[in-house]
């Protein structure tokens, strides 16, 4: 086991693990998915360890701020980056895991350590560090002849569960946040009726109070093996069933057998145009910005004036193409080592060791993750441990940093 360990391996004291590095700089994962897809039943299991068998519809954001720590073997068989052999060995055999590249490649990836073996072994020794937590190995478990997961300081993340995601009533980006109060000096009479709640949910926001902003470092797509909570209408019994490979239109989507009633993939899909419109004109507000080419409306009206002051066919031609470029939204990179890349995504598919679950569910989730070379995890809260689920984002999220900083330090 000590030849993992290299000569920057250092002693750590039990205090300096007890407390998260990331204090500062929480990593901040969001909930996306329909009703009764799971996502406040996984927060609350990944946080208290138990969640509410009742049903409550989520109404609003809600963020938890959680101190991620375990002693899973599954989950730090993730986070290892001692064995990457045996790591990867057990990832790949698991059916209801899809790796996404990023971390593959990682695990892929042959690390080399300068073996120590006459050093002095502290109590606790560093194995790793990042700037999300520091890996550590005990005494007991570095003489030992198998190799032993190291263990993570805890790792400080906010978890934000979302309302069920309805496409009639998400707008992909705003520019200000809509949840503001506004007293009766400025709404005067219209604070005298009452208030409306928003309608809208914005999925990202460049400024204002809104916990879903550009901040966010990935997402979870979540939906139900489940098929349905409640029996098929009549409807559906006289509806002839669609031929295979016919149950989305949408490029974003397989071909794959359809299902009787609503399908989770089409939301699956349409979470996934939203939130790539919504990370374009976000790239785009924050790209123009930086660069100083957002023109206020007095410059607007200033050259209104003059074009109707001086015509000139060339000069028109030109406002209407500078125009044009401005309103164009600008492409985002799918570059994990781009920091404008959209966030990574993991799809999470939920109670599938349920009675009423359908495999079929659970292996076209597959197929979508597969397509969209994206991660893929199937749990059920009711049987087992689910820290794997949020291991697997750490993962994800400290190995796309690692390849920004490579690719910085050669530009």
């Amino acid at each position: 086991m000590s030849s993992f360990l290299g000569k920057k391996s250092l002693a750590l004291t039990p205090e300096s693990v007890q407390d998260p590095i990331n204090d500062s700089n929480p990593i901040r994962v969001a909930f996306l998915g329909g009703s009764r897809s799971g996502k406040t039943s996984t927060i609350s299991k990944l946080t208290l360890g138990n969640f509410r068998d009742t049903y409550y519809p989520t109404h609003q954001i809600t963020p938890t701020l959680h101190n991620f720590t375990t002693d899973d073997a599954k989950a730090r068989l993730v986070l290892d980056e001692l064995d990457v052999v045996n790591s990867l060995g057990w990832l790949t055999q698991q059916n209801r895991i899809v790796l996404s590249p990023v971390i593959y490649k990682s695990f892929a990836r042959t690390t080399k350590t300068v073996p120590d073996n006459n050093a002095p072994i502290a109590d606790i020794v560093e194995t790793g560090r990042n700037p999300y937590f520091l890996s550590y190995l005990h005494r007991h478990e570095i003489e030992q002849k198998t190799h032993v997961p190291p263990h993570a300081t805890p790792v400080l993340v906010e978890l934000i569960d979302t309302p069920n995601f309805n496409p009639n009533q998400v707008v992909p980006f705003l520019e200000a946040s809509l949840y503001v109060k506004l007293g009766k000096e400025i709404l005067r009479n219209l604070a005298n009726e009452p208030r409306q709640p928003v309608s809208t949910n914005p999925l990202l926001v460049a400024s204002g109070a809104s916990e879903m902003n550009g901040n966010v470092d990935g997402y979870f797509f979540v939906y139900s093996a489940i098929p349905s909570s409640s029996p098929p209408s009549y409807e559906d019994s006289f509806q002839e069933p669609l031929e295979q490979g016919t149950a989305s239109n949408n490029p974003n989507l397989p071909p794959m057998d359809s299902f009787p009633g609503e399908s989770p993939f089409n939301l699956l899909s349409s979470m996934k145009d939203t939130l790539d419109d919504a990370w374009k004109e976000y790239t785009s507000f924050k790209k123009r910005w930086e660069q100083g080419k957002e023109h206020d409306i007095f410059s607007i009206k200033s050259a209104i004036k003059n074009m109707w002051k001086e015509p000139n066919s060339k000069m028109l031609e030109s406002m209407r193409q500078e125009l044009k470029n401005e309103t164009k939204l600008l492409d985002f990179s799918t570059d994990p080592a781009d920091p404008d890349c959209l966030p990574p995504i993991w799809i999470l598919c939920t109670n599938i060791y349920s009675p009423l679950a359908s495999p079929k569910f659970v292996e076209n989730g597959i197929k979508v993750a597969k397509h969209w070379k994206c991660g893929f995890i199937g749990i059920d809260n009711s049987t087992e441990n689910v820290d794997e689920v949020l291991a697997l984002m750490i993962k994800e999220i400290v190995e796309r940093k690692k390849l920004q900083k490579g690719k910085k330090r050669f530009q």
